[in-house]
């Protein structure tokens, strides 16, 4: 029997999130708060509304469906957020995608069916599934399904995840995934905390306890400046690397994304930036240096 679940988009023919060409499924909702998250579009477990007033047109379509959220300003339509309802109607009538919705329920056969779209990808290149998010692991049912039905026709899967769940949730679905990403934030736990609402001690008991029956796992760290990209970061990262078991087989260092601002415009978020730039090729590569002589296994980065 097929499961439901909401995802925020699909993205096909990735080259990211594991090996070869990859159809990677973002799961819509998160239990973390990164003050740094570059898609806030997942923050939340039910479809969304985005509104980019450039590309409205004043048709004035918005306001005939529902004049209770939408009155017309002087250059584009005004959305009023706080009295939406999310009956979506408002973006089934706009002819330029300036009212959107962010977030479609969908079955595991569903999803299942635009995969086996793009086998032909995999096999030619080695690649699969990527389950993303959000938090992929917090709907937890929906992921286990989609993955058995990829195992079921010899489909790579990966996850990437947080790993800021119950164990029973990783568990079940270690038996179908061939891959796991498991983000750390920040080694020290009570700055953990203050930017992403939670501290790290479930997250790194959780990555240590799948590397006891796991081989294929990547660490991934994303830099954010000032807040954890110096040389010293690397070195404690690496204290805490060395002692996660035997199965972590890579770190990856991710640069800092400071592209997010549009999308926290267009749902009325506040953006926190960090920078106007991502780290230098220079930086990146000193860090990558500190980080390798830290740890005994491969660290990776994309200059």
């Amino acid at each position: 029997m097929s499961v439901n679940g909401i995802v925020s988009n699909i993205s096909r023919c990735s080259l990211h999130d594991g090996s070869g060409i990859r159809t990677v499924i973002y799961f819509k909702g998160c239990n973390l708060k990164c003050k740094w998250c570059h898609n806030p579009e997942t923050h939340s477990f039910s479809p969304d509304i985005m509104y980019n007033p450039n590309l409205c047109i004043c048709c004035g379509n918005c306001i005939s469906v529902c004049s209770k959220c939408h009155s017309a300003g002087e250059t584009s339509a005004v959305f009023t957020r706080d009295l939406c309802n999310k009956c979506m109607r408002c973006a089934d009538v706009c002819p330029t995608r300036a009212l959107s919705v962010c977030g479609d329920e969908m079955t595991s056969r569903e999803v299942f069916d635009i995969i086996l779209n793009d086998s032909h990808y995999y096999a030619e290149s080695g690649g699969g599934i990527t389950l993303s998010g959000g938090e992929c692991l917090l709907q937890v049912d929906f992921a286990v399904d989609i993955l058995k039905l990829c195992s079921q026709r010899g489909i790579n899967t990966a996850i990437e995840s947080a790993m800021c769940v119950p164990w029973e949730n990783i568990s079940a679905v270690i038996p179908y995934t061939d891959c796991f990403f498991a983000d750390i934030k920040h080694h020290d736990s009570s700055i953990h905390r203050n930017y992403t609402g939670v501290g790290n001690e479930l997250i790194l008991d959780n990555i240590y306890k799948l590397s006891l029956v796991h081989n294929c796992i990547t660490l991934r760290i994303p830099l954010i400046p000032g807040i954890n990209d110096s040389n010293e970061d690397m070195k404690k990262f690496g204290e805490i690397i060395n002692g996660l078991g035997k199965g972590i087989g890579c770190v990856e260092l991710l640069k800092y994304n400071y592209l997010a601002g549009s999308k926290y415009e267009s749902l009325d978020k506040e953006y926190i930036s960090y920078s106007d730039y991502t780290q230098t090729n220079e930086h990146l590569l000193e860090l990558k240096e500190a980080m390798q002589n830290s740890v005994k296994i491969k660290v990776v980065c994309e200059i």
